[in-house]
């Protein structure tokens, strides 16, 4: 893309997170005249003051001015919902609206290696990132992961690498808002039900994540689970698809055989790793293991380096992460299970009896799925946050369970009541944004709750 066309062209950014912070450096230096609109006032910090001032970006915060209709398009930050009034606005007036992911797009010439599904997501791109970088690629891992995809673009131009790749998470909420976004490689993990506050109808919500493949062409390749039985169903045509399996009836390019993962090519099945070798546990992360292998399949011939990736791989923070012990029960932190699928997951991670910390900020779940899963093999449902009634509604009659309140007095109730060989598992089933500002911050502040406890220890 010719960047310099970008030079004294007015945008607006609504929001002020990480991905439209990153937006708006990311603009400002190619010349645009950037206005950021925040709604929320207590998002006005010194830190961010500094960082539009230093770009010269324009910025308002606690409203929006009709001075976001003022330009040649808009980026809209995640979080915000197509409902909102500002939205509306700009919609009437027919402005285009991108994600941050999509402008990014426009600036990245390297490879993309984009990864979505309902759960599965963090850990997936995070192993796509080390099994590139032990391959000697310059990998750059972003998007719904932490760090923005505009902040790692940024990081690449000072760099000047040599192999780069862009591996990027991407949220439903990003994909409502591409427009030519095409990766090289477009990952669909699995369709389950999420985001139901948002959406609405659940097959909207499909229908948004599957919108990644829209734009994929005879460069590109399709990357699917065949184990989900929503992307099964799916008439999914592409020019290039890949297929990725842990049931070795269905089999696919990257599959688990006999206790094997591995690949299959034109030269024929080649082994990669014992599934015990693994160093993540569960089922799932063999799903993960297997995604990772078939999205990388374009760089990555030689099965040597595919196993020395994966025996390499560390566990990803707030995904079934152990962060320690007290008075004999372990304690795990799944902050990242942000819906009921994913816990169910966690859930299933286990054999010893359970304490379970569920709760948040609902999402419109329905929560009695979980009663199966907990019968037999749960000590007590810990119920918190602001979703703590909906959830005791739901499964309060067949499942044991206690409100209270918060994290802290959760794990303190299991701590007193507990006993040696016990689990405590934070995997909350609901968005963190009734008490956290992320889900990052709900499992730190588990984590540093658990460390404080007299007799911690790893």
């Amino acid at each position: 893309m010719d960047t310099a066309k970008f030079k004294d062209r007015k945008v607006s950014i609504l929001g002020s997170q990480r991905s439209a912070m990153g937006a708006a450096r990311l603009l400002s230096h190619f010349g645009a005249k950037v206005l950021l609109s925040e709604l929320d006032a207590n998002q006005f910090t010194a830190e961010k003051r500094q960082i539009l001032a230093d770009i010269n970006a324009e910025f308002e915060f606690g409203y929006h001015s009709e001075d976001v209709l003022d330009c040649e398009f808009v980026i809209v930050s995640p979080g915000i919902p197509e409902n909102a009034e500002i939205i509306q606005k700009i919609r009437a007036k027919g402005l285009p609206i991108y994600s941050e992911i999509e402008v990014s797009s426009w600036f990245i010439d390297a490879p993309i290696i984009a990864v979505t599904g309902s759960n599965g997501k963090t850990t997936t791109v995070n192993m796509i990132h080390h099994l590139l970088k032990t391959a000697g690629y310059d990998s750059y891992l972003g998007g719904n992961v932490g760090v923005a995809a505009s902040e790692v673009l940024m990081q690449s131009f000072d760099e000047n690498p040599k192999k780069p790749i862009f591996v990027l998470e991407v949220s439903s909420f990003q994909l409502d808002n591409i427009d030519t976004f095409k990766p090289k490689v477009a990952v669909i993990l699995n369709l389950t039900p999420d985001h139901l506050d948002r959406y609405s109808s659940l097959e909207a919500y499909y229908e948004s994540k599957l919108c990644l493949l829209k734009n994929l062409d005879h460069d590109s390749t399709a990357v699917i689970n065949q184990d989900d039985p929503e992307l099964t169903r799916r008439d999914i045509i592409v020019e290039n698809k890949r297929t990725f399996a842990v049931n070795s009836q269905i089999g696919g390019d990257a599959m688990l055989a006999e206790g094997i993962l591995g690949i299959m090519d034109e030269s024929g099945w080649k082994p990669v790793l014992p599934a015990k070798a693994l160093p993540l546990p569960g089922r799932h992360n063999l799903s993960n293991a297997l995604a990772a292998i078939a999205a990388v399949m374009d760089f990555i011939s030689e099965p040597e380096i595919l196993a020395q990736g994966l025996i390499t791989f560390a566990a990803v923070p707030h995904r079934i992460e152990y962060v320690g012990k007290v008075k004999g029960i372990r304690c795990y932190n799944d902050s990242k299970a942000t819906n009921i699928a994913s816990t169910e997951v966690a859930i299933g991670s286990f054999s010893k009896p359970l304490w379970l910390i569920l709760g948040g900020k609902d999402k419109g779940g329905d929560f009695t799925s979980l009663i199966p899963l907990l019968e037999g093999r749960i000590k007590e449902v810990l119920l918190v946050g602001a979703a703590a009634d909906t959830i005791e509604t739901q499964i309060g009659r067949s499942i044991e369970s206690s409100k209270l309140e918060t994290i802290e007095a959760a794990i303190d109730h299991c701590f007193e009541k507990g006993e040696e060989g016990d689990i405590l598992l934070l995997s909350p089933a609901c968005a963190s944004f009734d008490q956290f500002e992320n889900f990052e911050a709900r499992g730190d502040h588990f984590r540093s709750l658990v460390e404080s406890k007299e007799g911690w220890s790893m």
